[in-house]
C-alpha cells in the first residue's frame, strides 16, 4: 500500500467500521451516509487488496488482516487527533466568533441549558444565536453560510449534507390527574375517543402519529393544535383533553400539575434527534468543536 496517494480519511472510515462492527453506526458516528461509509471501505480494499470486513446478518465481521492494522491505525488517529485538539482548544478559547444555529423546540428546551454551561466554561466569548426550525429554509441556510448548524427530529435534508444521529427520543401520552376516563393506564378506544390536543412544530411530527393511527382506522379527534411542545401539559392539567408528547420534555414540567404519563397505546417508531451541517464547516474547528458539544450533551439526556 502506497500511503503517499492513500487519503486518510479511509482511516477514519477503517476505524469507525472496526470499531462498530456496524455500517449504520460507523455512519452516523462520522456523520456521514451509509452509501459513503460503504464506497469509502471499496476505496480502501484497493490499496489494501483485502475485504477488510465480511458482511453478517447483523453487521460486519472484521478480516484477520483488519484485526492486525487495527491497533496501530487507532493510535494514529488518536495521536492526530490529539494533536489537532491542543490547537482547536485554545482557538475555542478565545474566539469571539457567532454561530447560528436552528433547533427544534424540543432540543432549545433540553440541549440550550448544558450547553451554555459548557460555553461559559471553555468558550467564554463565543455567541450562538439560535432560531427555530420551522419557518426558514433549513437547506438554503446550511447552504447559503446563514445557519452553521441545524438540529432537531428532522428527517434527513439531502444528501450532500453531513449529519450525526445524536439520541433518540420516544413519545407518551398524557393526561390529567383526575380525568373521569383515564385511571393509570389508556387502551386503545379511549385515545381513539378522545379530545386531543396536537402540535404543529413540523409537519411530519403530527403526520407521524396520525399515519400510525391511520393504519388502526382511525383519525385522531384534535381538539386544538398549538405551535410547539411546551403549552400542551398547562393545557392537558387543565382539561379532558390529551396529548401525545415527547418524554424527556416532561422533566421540565412542574410537579404540582399531576399529570398522567401514559404509554400510547399505538406504537410509534423513536424519534431520531439530528444535527445537521454542510461540507465547508466539516473541518473548521470552532464548528467542529461546537457539534462535539452537542453530542456530549445528548448522551447525558
Amino acid at each position: 500500500m502506497n500511503i503517499e496517494k492513500l487519503d486518510l480519511n479511509l482511516l477514519r472510515v477503517f476505524d469507525a467500521v472496526y470499531r462498530e462492527r456496524n455500517l449504520s453506526r460507523a455512519a452516523g458516528r462520522l456523520g456521514l451516509s451509509q452509501p459513503g461509509i460503504s464506497q469509502a471501505l471499496s476505496r480502501l480494499r484497493q490499496h489494501t487488496g483485502d475485504a477488510l470486513f465480511i458482511r453478517q446478518a447483523h453487521g460486519v465481521m472484521p478480516t484477520a488482516y483488519s484485526d492486525a492494522i487495527s491497533g496501530p491505525v487507532g493510535r494514529a488517529l488518536d495521536g492526530l487527533q490529539a494533536v489537532l485538539q491542543a490547537q482547536s482548544v485554545r482557538d475555542i478559547a478565545v474566539t469571539d466568533r457567532r454561530l447560528r444555529v436552528a433547533m427544534s423546540d424540543y432540543s432549545q428546551s433540553l440541549i440550550l441549558a448544558p450547553l451554555i454551561r459548557i460555553l461559559d466554561e471553555q468558550a467564554p466569548q463565543l455567541q450562538l444565536r439560535v432560531l427555530p426550525d420551522d419557518g426558514i429554509d433549513l437547506q438554503d441556510g446550511l447552504n447559503s453560510g446563514e445557519l452553521d448548524l441545524v438540529v432537531g427530529a428532522i428527517p434527513p435534508l439531502v444528501e450532500h449534507f453531513r449529519y450525526q444521529d445524536l439520541c433518540t427520543e420516544e413519545m407518551v401520552c398524557i393526561a390529567r390527574a383526575g380525568h373521569p376516563a383515564i385511571q393509570g393506564q389508556i387502551d386503545l378506544e379511549t385515545y381513539k375517543n378522545a379530545h386531543h390536543v396536537g402540535v404543529a412544530v413540523r409537519a411530519a411530527q403530527l403526520s407521524r402519529i396520525d399515519a400510525v393511527c391511520a393504519t388502526h382506522g382511525f383519525q385522531r379527534r384534535i381538539r386544538v393544535i398549538v405551535p410547539n411542545f411546551l403549552p400542551m401539559p398547562f393545557v392537558i392539567a387543565a382539561t379532558d383533553c390529551i396529548a401525545s408528547m415527547p418524554r424527556r420534555l416532561l422533566r421540565l414540567v412542574p410537579p404540582h400539575l399531576g399529570l398522567q404519563v401514559l404509554p400510547l397505546p399505538i406504537e410509534l417508531p423513536l424519534a431520531v434527534i439530528r444535527q445537521f451541517w454542510a461540507e465547508r464547516t466539516q473541518q473548521d474547528p470552532v464548528s467542529r468543536w461546537l457539534r462535539e458539544q452537542m453530542l456530549r450533551v445528548c448522551q447525558t439526556l
